[in-house]
């Protein structure tokens, strides 16, 4: 959305969507990755001749603890299972300028 005095308004949304995997070459029950789905949002005001602007944005909207990525150890250290997961909903805002 442009304004009349030069400065600009730009809103975006992301969803991405990983679909189910495994944790090894093996693919068995113990290593499935189920799919999930991220979204994301932003709003930016650029200012006149884009020599400035300011960002508000949300990453992990819903606040999903959805499971990345696993492994599954070898049996010297237990054969127990890492997880990893989406980092927690996170907010905030950015500034910027060109010189």
């Amino acid at each position: 959305m442009n304004f009349d005095n030069g400065m600009s308004l730009v809103p975006r949304v992301d969803l991405a969507y990983t679909g189910e995997s495994f944790g090894s070459i093996f693919n068995g029950n113990v290593n499935r990755i189920k799919g999930y789905a991220q979204a994301n949002a932003q709003i930016q005001l650029n200012g006149t001749d884009d020599r400035w602007y300011v960002r508000g944005f949300v990453q992990n909207i819903f606040d999903s603890n959805s499971e990345t990525g696993l492994y599954v150890t070898d049996q010297s250290s237990g054969l127990y299972t890492n997880i990893f997961s989406l980092e927690p909903r996170r907010y905030g805002i950015g500034a910027g300028f060109k010189f």
